[in-house]
């Protein structure tokens, strides 16, 4: 049986769609407009985001998902009365000690290694030029773990540590901040009052308020790391700060603990029983433990949350555009009327002509999705250089945004293509 004239296929009606959407061009682009828009910022948004998430991760995996670490903090309800912070003899005494150290290499399974450091927070001397510092003193298992390559000189070497020898790796920030213009390496500098010679420069740290938090830094600090012997020898683990006329001595043995765990899998096992281990000896919680894959884990959900939220901010642009898209559909059924008397006359069925109109608007939604995507790329390249920040661009972004637009197109034209297809052959040639 011959198929009737107004029966079109899939190509047909494509072809259809895109000939009277060239009818009206101006009514198509302002049509097309929400799309574009909406399309645009829903990928701006998610790559936004997603630069966002990458780089926190990042400054988070530095900490090392494996290790677990611990600071010794000033406990909360530690306090001085009048006559102690008036006695040169006092020395506040709190946090991790070597008899923990002991115990929890002794009691804790499942540690490849146990890393001792010692922070002392004094100034760096260039000539006349100083700076607040913070001096890690580190094993060379420490440098290694956290990824400290210098990108110029070398690193801290095991015979560094076992000579305990004066020197040190810098950060390239603190050499411009004291004004340093010769070449870094073999050049001296006061640690207090103390000479050590850089060996390496390390580049500017980038760190997150987390990373900060879990380091027991603020932030701005500037870093100096030396061997962990050569710290002890020389600074020993006795701080002296003289802040507005009055003068504060404190004594930590260990400042912070690195452990790392054998595995991933073992991550928070080790925790649990290092925070066993030292709750027995620390009634004053002058410790604090820092899971970096807690932390990861934790991020990711938050950013998930936030995705999610972006993309429903993002989709009302879009939403919009499928309104625009509704209400110009059925002026179009309206004017079309008699067209479509017709073709029901010459043997179209209703679903001809629910797929007619149907294919119009998916093709908007195609066309406005791929033009939007264009004007979402543009705009983030905008953001970026004006910004700063970091943006990538996935498929997750690209799938997401298309199918939105795509089924705002389709759920919009749902209601005009039906109204069209449900009129009376009759009514409609009239």
């Amino acid at each position: 049986m011959a198929k009737p004239l107004a029966v079109a296929n899939a190509g047909e009606t494509f072809l259809l769609a895109f000939r009277n959407l060239r009818r009206n061009k101006l009514r198509t682009l302002l049509t097309l407009l929400g799309m574009i828009f909406g399309v645009g910022s829903v990928i701006a948004m998610l790559s936004v985001g997603a630069g966002a998430q990458a780089e926190l991760l990042d400054r988070i995996r530095e900490l090392g998902v494996q290790n677990v670490i611990v600071n010794s903090v000033r406990p909360p309800q530690q306090t001085r009365d009048e006559k102690s912070s008036q006695d040169s003899d006092w020395i506040d005494r709190f946090g991790l000690t070597d008899a923990d150290r002991l115990r929890i290499e002794r009691l804790c399974p499942g540690i490849d290694q146990l890393l001792s450091v010692n922070l002392v927070p004094d100034r760096v001397w260039h000539g006349s030029s100083r700076l607040d510092a913070t001096i890690l003193g580190v094993p060379p298992a420490y440098v290694s773990l956290f990824g400290l390559v210098p990108t110029l000189g070398r690193t801290l070497s095991e015979l560094d540590e076992a000579s305990a020898s004066s020197v040190c790796l810098v950060r390239r920030s603190l050499l411009r901040k004291l004004g340093v213009l010769e070449e870094p390496l073999g050049l001296s500098l006061k640690l207090g009052n103390f000479p050590f010679q850089v060996v390496g420069v390390l580049e500017d740290s980038n760190y997150h308020e987390q990373t900060l938090a879990a380091l027991n830094l603020e932030a701005g600090a500037h870093e100096v790391f030396i061997p962990h012997a050569a710290s002890m020898r020389t600074f020993g683990n006795l701080v002296y700060k003289e802040r507005g006329g009055t003068s504060e001595r404190t004594r930590i043995e260990v400042d912070r603990l690195v452990a790392v765990a054998s595995s991933a899998d073992q991550v928070r096992t080790v925790a649990r029983v290092i925070d066993a281990i030292l709750s027995h000896g620390h009634e004053q919680e002058d410790y604090q433990i820092v899971v970096p894959l807690s932390l990861l884990e934790q991020q990711e959900r938050t950013q998930r949350v936030f995705s999610v939220v972006m993309v429903l901010i993002a989709s009302i642009s879009l939403v919009v555009g499928g309104i625009g898209i509704a209400n110009i559909m059925l002026a179009t059924v309206t004017e079309r009327t008699r067209e479509v008397g017709i073709r029901r006359a010459m043997g179209a069925r209703r679903s001809d002509i629910l797929a007619q109109f149907l294919t119009e608007t998916v093709a908007i939604g195609l066309i406005g999705g791929l033009l939007g995507l264009g004007f979402g790329m543009a705009a983030l390249q905008g953001i970026v250089r004006t910004t700063g920040w970091k943006a990538e661009v996935g498929p997750t972004a690209i799938m997401v945004s298309m199918g939105i637009s795509c089924a705002v197109a389709v759920i919009s034209g749902l209601y005009p293509a039906r109204r069209g297809a449900r009129l009376d052959p009759i009514q409609a040639l009239r």
